[in-house]
Formats: structure tokens, C-alpha cells, sequence
């Protein structure tokens, strides 16, 4: 019987030093993105970050943008400010976000060094967006651009920072992976032990159980329904007239371009947030992108996700700035 524990005692050893290697070197477990936090914007990834998470390649600079280091001799430069979809996060490589494919884009066609700064993260409303370019300036940008979605339309800060608070905004590594997966993961075996055990009824939808999980596990809570994410901000984000105001005030051209969630692409229109944000643009005057009239469809976005684009939905976002950025730009080959 002894003998018989030994061996299973050392079969369980061998399996979690296995697994433990498989996570560090495969999934890059124990080398998340970090993120600090800010007493203005709440948080950001923390700056001159260079890390590989299950395969994906992630980048900071000095000003925590996922972007190459902004140098004095930057001459061209357009904002490109959001939140998780300009961003991107740990499952879009440094070479797929839609800023790193416009800089080349604009490189290959102009042989000119044209800056796509990639001001956004996770979550981020305008209002998070607007005091990051009230505390390091415009960088004497000759675009901005907001890509936003209808949520955000009330998506105002708390400035409660969930830095080092939310398993998915750590501040510091993680020193064992199999830890890891389970303090950030672990409602994935949760969702699959009661999808396994316990079937959906006819009622329930497994992509919302899962989505609804995963909302729930975050510190910045959330509603999701059939109407789109709901956030708990109490009017309209002030972050939309901060940043045009910025933008007037410096002398820069300015558009939004308005990103649909899935429930709105099923629905073929903008919610009623969406339509708050549509009328903003209107009243100001300030020029706004539609997605819907530009063929956005569900095959953009990630399996299983409501507002992030996978790669070709990068893709799909640079291809619609390009021609954008080139007519406000009137650069010369």
C-alpha cells in the first residue's frame, strides 16, 4: 500500500512539474502584461513592457502605449486613443493591432515614418482617454481618432484602480503557473463542470453563461444583455466633450469611429447608447464612421466574444482608417 503511495505520489509530481514547464514556455504563464495604476486615468499597462503570452507578442513604451518609443523627430503623428479594441490585449500580437499594420502601411506606401500611437487599454471609457491626454499632451498630432462602442456612452471612471485587485490586471508576476491558471482561469473549469454536469436548459445560452462569468469575474462590473453591455455610469461620459474639446483646443482634426457589439450587428443597428453617441457627434458637428456602412460582420470578432476583433477584424479596422488618415493627411509619395 505504501509502495503504491510513493508511486502515486511521484506520478502527481512529475505531472505538475510537466505542466508547470508546458505553461511557463508555451503559454507564457508567470510573464503577463503588467499594468500600474494612475491617479488620473485609473491604470494602464505598465510602460517598456516586451512579453510573449500564449504566443502573442505584447509591447509598451516609455507612456505605456502599445507602440514603439515616440521620438523627438516624430513629425507625422496620429492619435489612435480606445479601449480593449484598439488595444488588442494579450491575444492580438504586436504585428496584427491595427496601429502596427497602419505605420507599415504607411511606410511601404510613402517611405515616411508615420506615427499610429496606440493610446487605449482594457475597459477605458473617453473619460479615462481624455486624462491621459490632459497629463502627456497630443503629441503635436496632425489626427485623432476615437474608436469607441456604445457602451462606453457611460462608461465613467470610479477611480477605484483594480490593478493588483482583479486577477486580469496583476501588478506583479505570478512565481508559479499552475497558481495562475487557477486564480485567473478557474471559472473556466467552473463553466465546463457545470456544462458538463449540469446541461443548459432550453432556455439558457452557453456563449452568455460564459460571457456572463467572465463578466462576473471582473472588478469593473458589468451588465450584459440582449441590448449590449450595460455599464453603471450615471450620464452621459464626459470623456466625448473633454476630448473634442483637446482636440479643438490644440487644432486637430478629429473623428469618431463607432465599433458595434455583436448584439448590435445581429440587430443591424446601434442600441440606444449607441444612438447617445451618434447624437453627441451630430451636435458637435464632429464626423463620425459608422461601421455598419463599412460591411462590419461577425466573422471580425473573436469566437465566443461581444466587442473585441480577432486578427482579421484588425485587419478589417486598418483597412477603413487607411484611406481615412490619408485624407486628412494629403501626404505625397
Amino acid at each position: 500500500m505504501l509502495k503504491f503511495f510513493y508511486r502515486f505520489l511521484i506520478l502527481v509530481i512529475i505531472l505538475a512539474v510537466t505542466t508547470e514547464v508546458v505553461l511557463r514556455y508555451k503559454f507564457g504563464f508567470c510573464n503577463s502584461p503588467l499594468y500600474v495604476s494612475d491617479p488620473d486615468f485609473e491604470y494602464i499597462y505598465a510602460p517598456n513592457q516586451d512579453v510573449k503570452r500564449f504566443g502573442y507578442a505584447l509591447r509598451t513604451n516609455s507612456l505605456s502605449m502599445r507602440s514603439e518609443e515616440v521620438l523627438p523627430s516624430d513629425s507625422i503623428v496620429i492619435l489612435l486613443i480606445g479601449d480593449s479594441v484598439v488595444n488588442g490585449g494579450s491575444l492580438t500580437d504586436q504585428d496584427s493591432i491595427a496601429s502596427t499594420l497602419l505605420e507599415k502601411r504607411f511606410l511601404r506606401d510613402y517611405n515616411k515614418r508615420v506615427r499610429v500611437l496606440n493610446i487605449s487599454a482594457g475597459s477605458w471609457g473617453p473619460d479615462n482617454m481624455a486624462a491621459f491626454l490632459k497629463k502627456y499632451g497630443t503629441f503635436k498630432a496632425r489626427l485623432m481618432c476615437l474608436v469607441t462602442s456604445s457602451h462606453d456612452a457611460h462608461d465613467i471612471m470610479s477611480h477605484q484602480s483594480p490593478v493588483g485587485i482583479d486577477p486580469g490586471m496583476p501588478d506583479k508576476q505570478y512565481k508559479v503557473a499552475l497558481y495562475e491558471l487557477w486564480d485567473r482561469y478557474r471559472w473556466i473549469f467552473f463553466y465546463y463542470f457545470n456544462t458538463w454536469f449540469f446541461a443548459p436548459t432550453v432556455d439558457e445560452n452557453p456563449e452568455k453563461v460564459l460571457l456572463d462569468s467572465i463578466k462576473k469575474d471582473s472588478v469593473k462590473k458589468e451588465k450584459l444583455n440582449d441590448a449590449g453591455i450595460r455599464k453603471p455610469g450615471l450620464g452621459f461620459n464626459p470623456g466625448y466633450e473633454q476630448i473634442y474639446e483637446i482636440a479643438k483646443k490644440d487644432s486637430i482634426p478629429m473623428f469618431i469611429y463607432l465599433h458595434p457589439e455583436t448584439s448590435e450587428v445581429e440587430l443591424g443597428h446601434f442600441n440606444d447608447q449607441g444612438d447617445e453617441i451618434i447624437a453627441f457627434a451630430t451636435q458637435r458637428n464632429i464626423r463620425l464612421i459608422n461601421e455598419f456602412s463599412l460591411g462590419i460582420e461577425a466573422k471580425y470578432y473573436r469566437k465566443m466574444d461581444v466587442v473585441h476583433y480577432n486578427s482579421q477584424g484588425q485587419l478589417f479596422l486598418a483597412d477603413n482608417l487607411y484611406p481615412l488618415f490619408q485624407e486628412y493627411l494629403n501626404l505625397k509619395k
